[in-house]
């Protein structure tokens, strides 16, 4: 019997060793962290959100100077996994399965806690490149999703930064100087280039379907959000980031407002030609557009300029 007992022993001490080792190999080779009770997730994460063209990179970078927090580079890959609501798609598809024979039907996993647990992965894998800070994600694109993103991230707060629509406009349809040639030719034949970046009235809608759909999302979650205007940013960096912070529950911090005020970012187009920046950045793009521009501008964008305070209806002499 001591000789069996010794046996069985030295299989169960084998099969350990071999479970550790196997483990070991999945890790390495997948990149899993060692342990799960390692793994840290950001509690009060925050989105910079707005449209494209508005600022959000420049408000990002800066935010990025505090000693708290740390700004991550833009990316796709939320928009991707969740603009074209697969994530839903999958529970949807589950949930449909008949006589609950899925285990999220089996274990009653609610919509909420499906989506919840998919931002806490996520929530993981961006804390893992920015250890004990607040991540930054200011990629423009999650604007129009902004409502998952508040579903996937429970925690987060949402700075929506508002640019004057003439001057989003302006900048959207000198885009491809921005980008430069090669870059613009790869994007178009990728199909990646925007509409809005060929297209005066695509650009006029784009600017009007982001604010709008932020500016909604804050009046529904006032204390999850806050509005900044960008020219009133750039006009008094050291009041507005006060207030920034303070909204944050961070202390004030001096490096924050003079990064905004000395750095001037082009999304990531430094390497963009000097007449190009400059042409974008036109102080009153309106006295530079032809009557039929304005017109469109007018009709697309005009009446969210006068909702949110960025224009008055006598300016644009919009119809009735």
């Amino acid at each position: 019997m001591k000789r069996a007992s010794n046996y069985f022993q030295t299989v169960r001490d084998y099969s350990e060793r071999s479970r550790k080792h196997a483990a070991a190999l999945v890790r390495r080779s997948w990149g899993y962290p060692r342990s799960r009770t390692k793994i840290e997730i950001c509690q009060n994460p925050i989105f910079i959100i707005g449209s494209p063209r508005s600022g959000t990179s420049a408000l990002g970078w800066a935010l990025g100077e505090h000693s708290q927090l740390a700004t991550l580079v833009e990316s796709s890959i939320l928009a991707v996994l969740f603009q074209g609501r697969y994530a839903e798609k999958a529970y949807e598809t589950a949930k449909a399965r008949r006589n609950g024979r899925d285990w999220v039907m089996r274990y009653n996993v609610s919509r909420s806690e499906f989506v919840g647990y998919l931002g806490a992965g996520l929530n993981a894998l961006m804390a893992s490149r920015c250890p004990g800070k607040r991540w930054i994600e200011h990629t423009p694109h999650n604007t129009l999703m902004v409502t998952t993103m508040a579903e996937l991230f429970p925690g987060a707060f949402f700075l929506h930064i508002l640019r004057d629509g003439r001057k989003v406009v302006h900048s959207m349809v000198h885009f491809e100087a921005l980008l430069g040639a090669e870059a613009t030719a790869e994007q178009k034949s990728s199909g990646l280039l925007p509409a809005w970046a060929t297209d005066f009235s695509a650009a006029s809608k784009a600017w009007r379907s982001y604010v709008e759909t932020a500016m909604h999302f804050c009046e529904m979650h006032p204390s999850r959000s806050m509005t900044v205007v960008n020219d009133e940013l750039r006009a008094d960096p050291d009041k507005q980031f006060g207030m920034i912070l303070d909204r944050l529950g961070l202390p004030y911090e001096q490096p924050v407002a003079d990064f905004f005020r000395t750095s001037r970012i082009n999304s990531s187009f430094p390497q963009a030609p000097r007449d190009a920046r400059e042409n974008h950045q036109f102080s009153d793009p309106w006295q530079q557009w032809t009557d039929e521009a304005r017109a469109i501008f007018t009709e697309e964008a005009g009446p969210t300029m006068v909702k949110y305070g960025l224009a008055t209806e006598g300016g644009f002499k919009l119809r009735s």
